[in-house]
């Protein structure tokens, strides 16, 4: 079962590793590129270096939350919608291998290989990050797309994108319709985990004068402290009301308001990728579960 899956799903693999490998060394050549700079350089001219240098690069990570999308679109969606179209699970089906032991080989497999290549972009971009430490750019926690592609959480969502685009196939037999689904689905899930991933933890209340702290922080709300010692929303404050939106905030302190901000610091980043990786698990196991019910259960 190995190689026949190895073979049906060739291009999927060709394409997927070739588009990590030149991934991998375009961060490699430009991450060595940044810590030969760092050694020259400082301050206001190291910052005016690395800038241009981070955002080449930054804007194609910024893209890259929706390689799982991909991950469940062409490789998903297709691998239980086409063989129903096309109606060779009636073939496999009447060889020696039974279905339920062919949807769990093909599933194993290739679930295998989209997480080992989820965890490798999580790697890649984990390291291309590490080349701009010291400086504001090392933003791997804060930034939400960074954090979606680094490290372990990375894996997590390839895999649950592949699991995805296999239940809508497995659901609705033909794969334009199940495409659209995991479409759908995928960003409805992407968008409702970034909106919980500030809630993993209680974040750390930081009022002024006190400063934040200077490393890579997730940042999970504001508010203001009233002179009174009262805590209110954002918002225009009567005081202040009809003042210029810039001189706003410095009218606000003036009377005696004081920021208040609500961080997760830098040394949760691994406790909030294992919580969101746990997370993506669950649901990958219950689209796993679907599928393989359909497949077992469900005639041709």
């Amino acid at each position: 079962m190995f190689w026949l899956t190895v073979r049906q799903h060739r291009m999927q693999l060709v394409l997927t590793a070739g588009a990590l490998a030149a991934l991998g060394v375009a961060l490699l050549v430009q991450g060595l590129g940044t810590v030969d700079l760092k050694a020259g350089l400082s301050g206001a001219e190291l910052d005016a270096v690395l800038g241009p240098r981070y955002q080449l690069v930054y804007q194609v990570v910024t893209w890259l939350p929706a390689a799982p999308l991909l991950i469940g679109v062409f490789w998903g969606a297709p691998l239980l919608a086409r063989e129903y179209e096309r109606g060779t699970l009636v073939l496999a089906w009447t060889q020696s291998v039974t279905r339920r032991r062919w949807v769990a080989a093909k599933l194993a497999w290739l679930a295998t290989g989209v997480t080992l290549c989820g965890l490798g972009l999580g790697a890649m971009v984990n390291a291309w990050t590490a080349t701009f430490a010291g400086t504001h750019y090392a933003s791997r926690f804060g930034d939400l797309g960074v954090f979606t592609t680094s490290g372990v959480v990375a894996g997590a969502w390839w895999l649950f994108g592949f699991a995805l685009g296999v239940a809508g196939g497995a659901v609705f037999r033909r794969l334009l319709p199940a495409m659209a689904v995991t479409l759908a689905v995928f960003f409805l899930a992407l968008f409702g985990v970034l909106a919980l991933r500030e809630h993993y933890a209680t974040p750390e209340r930081i009022v002024e004068p006190a400063e934040l702290p200077a490393d890579d922080v997730l940042i999970a709300g504001s508010a203001w402290l009233t002179p009174a010692g009262v805590e209110v929303a954002n918002g225009s404050m009567a005081e202040c009301g009809g003042v210029p939106q810039t001189s706003y905030l410095d009218c606000l302190r003036e009377k005696g308001y004081r920021l208040i901000t609500y961080v997760h610091p830098a040394d949760r980043y691994w406790r909030f990728q294992w919580t969101e990786s746990g997370i993506l698990l669950a649901g990958t196991v219950l689209l796993a579960g679907v599928s393989y019910q359909r497949v077992a259960r469900r005639s041709v």
